[in-house]
Order: structure tokens, then C-alpha cells, then sequence
């Protein structure tokens, strides 16, 4: 079975089981995970560019005459048959309704499943496990490399620069980018860059993707000798990240994790409450997370389900992305050329000390 008939076949199972005589994806992160390519053509916003109607035998884009040609050269697979509009009409009037058709929101009396679909690409097929593998490295790297140019005297803005300009250089787009340098980092949790001059440290994270897959990193740059405090506090937020990692259990609730670093927080130094200062983070693999975690999140973790955790405090932060598998979890925007030390048996990455 191709990969395209693989992601798609728990949809027409999700399909019988309804007694639905068909289904319409809508929604952007649905759209790129079942074609495995880009469903967008602005990044700003949630619309596609196209919808798919699948039946249990067939799969039909509807798209206008301007994506077209683009979407059936470079993003849709073979098994992919194309309707088109003129650019001035819009697409509903192809679209089934009713309540024998389904669809990943509501609209159109279609039947709104949209968390069992959420639920079904949560766990990634081989083919794109081995894919996010290979995009996650590469952005790690990119990440990296753009913050080995940094200059204690640059801005936040010329640090963005360097880092966007390392991502395309990895057909990487951008998701999500955030820049702090000593006066901000540890003031915003989302600190989007400003011409503010990043001094003596600066911490960047990413949201990069490729055909709809997302890696999110964050790396730290310290000009200067690290107190030990300094030291401590960085490594202190890692052993709230080992807590939430051990948590991540296929089958076990992603509330988990959550409840870990809670009791993780005063134990390593941290106000009780520090917790609360900012989402943990949560699943992730076509969105930079589906949703943020909680303690009352009963959603079940998925074997080869990419999450991203993100513990902070004191300015610190860590955050790369995960598989969650039956056999543990596995951290995949490692970056074998960034320094490094181990928790809890596992390699995490260091401040680089300029």
C-alpha cells in the first residue's frame, strides 16, 4: 500500500464506522499530513489552499485554476485526482454535505470529527517517521549553525536574519521564531524579536517545517564566563524536562508529563507555582503543538507521536522534539556538532560559551 493510501486508510475506517459515504479534510495541518506536502500558500493564516474529498475508493482535491497546476506538479501524490474552480469562485459548492459526509470541522450539516482525525495523525506512519527524522536533524543544524555566527553586539532582529537565512539554506520554512537577548529573556516566555541589542545571551527557538512537518528546537548562546548559579539554573530546568520525558508513555495520558513537572518544579529549585508561567507543551508534528498539555488532559499518548515539551524559568529554557514509542522516547533535533551534557542517561544540549 503507498504511503498516501496508509495515512488515509484509518480516515475510510473512520468512514465505515460512521456509515459515511465520504469525508472532507478542510483544515491546513490535516491537508499537509495527507499529502505530505505544503497545504498553504500564505504562512499567516489557517485556510488552505485546497480541500479533499475522500471516499472509500477515491481521493479529490478541490482547488482553483491558480494553485492547480503547482499543487499537482510539486505537493499532490498519484493517488490525488484534481477538480478546479475559477480563482473568483469559491470552493463549498463542490464540497458533499449532509449527515452521511464527514469533516475535520464543522459546516455544511457535515458530521465534525475533527478530534478523531487530530487523533489519527497523531501517530506517524513509517514513512513519515523516517521523513521527520531527517527534517528535525537538519533543522537542529540549521539552528545551530546560525547561532555559532552570533555577535554579542548584534540585535535581535540580525540574529532572526541569520537564523531564517540558515533555514531556507535547509528548504526549511518558518513556523515560528523567537529571540531574546539579556534584557528580554527572562522577561517574555514568547519573546518575537526587536531591535533590542541581545548583550551577553540570547536564546532562540524554532517552529521549522517541511512538507507540513514541524521541528521545534531551542538553543541558548552565552557571551562570556557562566556563573555557577547561571549554570545550575540551566541545568536545573533539564532535570524538569527528564521528569516530563520519563512521564511519556504510549498509552499513559499526556496529563502525565504534566503532573511530573509540576512536582518537578520546586524539586529542582523553582518556585512551586513556576509552572504556570507558561505551557509545558504538548503534541506537535503538522502544527507547532495541536494543543498545549495539562493536568486534566486525558488524550492518550500515541506510539510514534512527535511531542514537543518545553519547560522554563529563570530564563532558561528546554525545549527540543521527541518520538514517543513503545520502546521510550526518542530525541530527534540533537545536534551532534552543539555542545552537550547528559540527564538522566540522555544527551541534551548545553549553552555554547562564546
Amino acid at each position: 500500500m503507498s504511503a498516501f493510501n496508509l495515512r488515509i486508510q484509518p480516515v475510510r475506517d473512520l468512514m465505515a464506522e460512521k456509515g459515511l459515504d465520504a469525508f472532507v479534510l478542510r483544515r491546513n495541518p490535516n491537508l499537509a499530513w495527507a499529502i505530505s506536502g505544503r497545504a498553504h500558500v500564505p504562512t499567516t493564516i489557517d485556510a488552505a489552499c485546497f480541500d479533499l474529498i475522500i471516499t472509500k475508493d477515491s481521493a479529490v482535491a478541490i482547488t482553483n485554476v491558480v494553485e492547480a497546476p503547482r499543487l499537482i506538479a510539486e505537493e499532490f501524490p498519484a493517488e490525488v485526482s484534481v477538480q478546479t474552480v475559477p480563482w473568483s469562485q469559491g470552493r463549498d459548492p463542490l464540497l458533499p454535505t449532509g449527515a452521511k459526509v464527514g469533516s475535520d470541522q464543522p459546516g455544511g450539516d457535515r458530521i465534525d470529527l475533527g478530534v478523531e482525525i487530530e487523533i489519527i495523525r497523531g501517530s506517524l506512519i513509517a514513512d513519515d517517521v523516517e521523513r521527520f527524522k531527517k527534517i528535525c536533524l537538519e533543522a537542529a543544524s540549521a539552528l545551530g549553525s546560525a547561532m555559532k555566527e552570533v555577535k554579542s553586539s548584534d540585535r535581535e532582529i540580525d540574529v532572526a536574519a541569520l537564523i531564517t537565512s540558515s533555514l531556507w539554506r535547509s528548504n526549511l520554512e518558518i513556523a515560528f521564531l523567537g529571540v531574546a537577548g539579556q534584557e528580554r529573556v527572562t522577561k517574555f516566555r514568547h519573546p518575537l524579536p526587536t531591535s533590542t541589542p541581545i548583550g551577553d545571551r540570547v536564546s532562540a527557538s524554532i517552529c521549522a517545517k517541511h512538507k507540513g512537518l514541524i521541528a521545534s528546537i531551542t538553543r541558548i548562546v552565552s557571551f562570556g564566563q557562566l556563573s555557577r548559579e547561571e549554570i545550575s539554573g540551566y541545568e536545573s530546568i533539564f532535570k524538569v524536562e527528564a521528569a516530563m520525558f520519563d512521564a511519556t508513555v504510549v498509552g499513559r495520558p499526556f496529563s502525565d508529563p504534566i503532573n511530573a513537572a509540576i512536582a518537578a518544579y520546586p524539586l529542582n529549585g523553582f518556585d512551586k507555582d513556576e509552572w504556570q508561567n507558561h505551557h509545558q507543551g504538548g503534541p506537535t508534528g503538522f502544527l507547532p503543538r495541536d494543543w498545549p498539555a495539562n493536568q486534566g488532559t486525558t488524550r492518550l499518548i500515541a506510539h510514534n507521536q512527535p511531542i514537543a515539551w518545553n519547560p522554563t524559568g529563570k530564563g532558561w529554557k528546554a525545549e527540543d522534539t521527541i518520538l514517543a514509542t513503545k520502546s521510550g522516547v526518542e530525541v530527534l533535533t540533537n545536534d551532534p556538532n552543539w555542545p552537550a551534557f547528559e540527564v538522566n542517561g540522555r544527551t541534551r544540549p548545553f549553552i555554547l560559551q562564546r
